[in-house]
């Protein structure tokens, strides 16, 4: 449900099914001066592609994995070590309690036990934001040798902080992981294929995956308001929501309350928590971190170039500018929006369910991507933010091979049973107001990014939070900047790559 990969839903999988037997019936009725047992060869293979086609998805259209049907592996306990500040239900649930979200995971984790002949274990420990803590409890297990912990699961930053101790498993090179799949995000799996190895994987296994999109929210009783004349999604549809456009826009929107002084009695354009920022480099159609035309890890000529440089100029000054409010605590900036004090914020999608829902508000609100870095670029591009989960198997395990297949299975059965619930009726129904809102979350769902930088970042001397700082403060020099991380960044990087050899 990433990338180019789209799920075929139950109206397309029979449309497949009668297209083919269509052509079946054209080609017998325009050749029937032809030989009658070339017309029954067709027939038989249009009817073989037809129940082919029809064999790769279930009955609600959504493509089956490639696993085999049965799988019995003897009932061994395969135990994940989980990050337990997750902020939304994600690795496991103890039992059906009649909530969509809650119970699509129990039947997923039922699923895969029951497939597989397995047993799903969990332990948890800190890890968002607690990486060295996180790492202690991985390396005591292994370096132990009990290796009691098959897969490792915990925030987007806190994998490859394990993955540079060399210890994980090549996802690869296993006959029960198909990178390929719908459930694999087609910019995720490209970034983290080093040297033609996987270690980690994230998507529709991940709840949070979904919950971590970047997006801005927006109060429609402020916009409403101002009678501008047009709605801010059919400035999304349109192409025309830039880097620009917001600035022009939030410059009208800054209300002093009366006391002279620029603070939180004010009302504003924007607001964020200060790490969310980040959300407009991906945006902008800017990856720190690529692999180069040899496929070496490398600094990206737009993150080092021009395009950042200008994007950090028109930032800088769009953060000096009184419409602009940024917090380096998520309260701080959550609570100016939640107060009717902000036009927009930007933040993850999961404040909806987690944040607005339990908040005593009394306006409506909408959800709109993050703008493009003008309208010249073609699509819109969705930031994540850093908890998001990401999952990997411990090599040293004598159960890798086992645990490999419960991660596919996992991908497999979040991608039919979980992100329907969360997506399609969680997130598009019941949190948005209209039809144009849920589009906007198929915009976001669409241009999903991942950048390998942000993603290693810890392992580069948190290079990655400079791009922020550089807009708070309006500092000059961008490129400069860059170009002083020339002495350890590459060698850092091919540290990393290493790690894949």
């Amino acid at each position: 449900m990433f990338g180019k990969r789209k799920k075929m839903t139950g109206v397309t999988a029979s449309a497949v099914s009668l297209l083919l037997a269509a052509l079946f019936l054209f080609a017998a009725c325009s050749d029937v001066q032809g030989n009658a047992d070339e017309t029954t060869e067709t027939a038989a293979v249009s009817q073989v592609s037809a129940e082919t086609t029809a064999s790769l998805y279930d009955e609600n259209g959504y493509q089956l994995d490639k696993l085999p049907e049965k799988l019995d592996f003897g009932g061994v306990e395969i135990v994940t070590l989980y990050d337990n500040l997750v902020q939304m239900p994600d690795f496991f649930v103890d039992a059906e309690n009649g909530d969509a979200v809650n119970d699509a995971i129990f039947r997923r984790n039922v699923r895969v036990e029951e497939r597989l002949g397995v047993k799903l274990g969990y332990y948890g420990v800190a890890g968002t934001d607690k990486q060295d803590v996180y790492l202690a409890e991985v390396m005591a297990d292994y370096s132990g040798g009990d290796n009691r912990y098959a897969i490792y699961g915990a925030a987007s930053r806190t994998i490859p902080y394990v993955s540079v101790k060399g210890i994980l498993k090549d996802l690869l090179d296993s006959d029960y992981f198909f990178a390929e799949m719908p459930w694999w995000p087609v910019s995720l799996t490209d970034q983290l294929t080093i040297n033609g190895k996987l270690l980690m994987c994230s998507g529709d296994i991940s709840t949070m995956t979904l919950w971590q999109m970047s997006g801005m929210y927006y109060n429609k009783e402020i916009w409403g308001n101002a009678a501008k004349g047009f709605s801010l999604e059919d400035l999304v549809e349109s192409g025309g929501w830039t880097v620009d456009k917001m600035i022009e826009i939030c410059s009208d929107f800054y209300i002093d309350n009366g006391d002279g002084a620029v603070n939180t009695a004010d009302q504003f354009g924007f607001t964020c928590y200060d790490a969310s920022f980040d959300a407009f480099l991906n945006s902008a159609g800017i990856v720190s971190i690529d692999k180069d035309s040899e496929g070496k890890l490398a600094v990206t000529d737009d993150f080092a170039g021009e395009k950042t440089d200008t994007l950090v100029s028109k930032l800088g000054q769009f953060c000096k500018e009184n419409s602009t409010f940024h917090s380096d605590t998520q309260k701080t900036a959550r609570n100016q929006f939640y107060d009717g004090k902000s036009l927009f914020i930007l933040d993850g999608v999961y404040v909806v369910s987690n944040n607005i829902s339990k908040t005593s508000i009394d306006f409506d609100y909408g959800l709109i991507p993050t703008p493009k870095y003008d309208t010249d670029q073609e699509r819109y591009i969705t930031g994540m933010r850093y908890s998001y989960m990401m999952y990997a198997v411990n090599a040293g395990s004598t159960l890798s091979g086992e645990s490999v297949a419960v991660v596919e299975a996992l991908g497999s059965y979040g991608y039919r049973l979980v992100v329907p619930q969360i997506f399609e009726v969680t997130m598009k129904l019941r949190y948005s107001t209209d039809n144009q809102g849920s589009r906007m979350f198929d915009i976001l769902r669409e241009g999903v990014c991942f950048d390998i930088g942000r993603i290693y970042n810890y392992s580069m001397n948190n290079f990655y939070p400079n791009f922020r700082k550089y807009c708070f403060n309006n500092t000059p020099g961008w490129m400069k900047f860059v170009k002083s991380l020339s002495g350890t960044l590459p060698k850092q990087l091919e540290n990393i790559a290493e790690i894949y050899n």
